[in-house]
């Protein structure tokens, strides 16, 4: 589920809690699996994407295959499976692979608009 030298921090079903809903920052978290080919397209765009976003967005993974009972309580489709958090709160998603300005964009109007968290 993408590159080892990842700035992203592996989440679980035990630190879900700490590390995305009572994190202060706005969290992208990627849902994924070692096998997934979309995800191996979306790794090196989410590596721009948190250099780009250091201080102002966090970014985590979650294998798929290891939290089963997390990914269906957010309604997982398909992988990738982008999940946006703000406050807490899950303000946007997005399903599968998308062009890396789409995803910038996303991110900049969840920081801009206090609306979103």
């Amino acid at each position: 589920m993408g590159n080892e030298n990842s700035k992203t921090t592996q989440l679980s079903e035990a630190n879900f809690r700490e590390e995305v809903l009572q994190n202060p920052m706005p969290t992208l978290v990627e849902i994924g699996a070692e096998w997934c080919g979309g995800c191996e397209i979306m790794a090196p765009v989410l590596e721009r994407l948190a250099v780009l976003f250091t201080d102002r967005v966090t970014f985590r993974k979650l294998d798929i295959d290891a939290n089963e009972a997390l990914a269906r309580e957010y309604g997982v489709s398909e992988l990738p499976f982008l999940l946006l958090f703000k406050n807490g709160r899950l303000v946007d998603h997005v399903v599968g692979v998308i062009p890396a300005n789409e995803l910038e964009n996303r991110l900049k109007k969840m920081l801009e608009k206090p609306e979103f968290g």
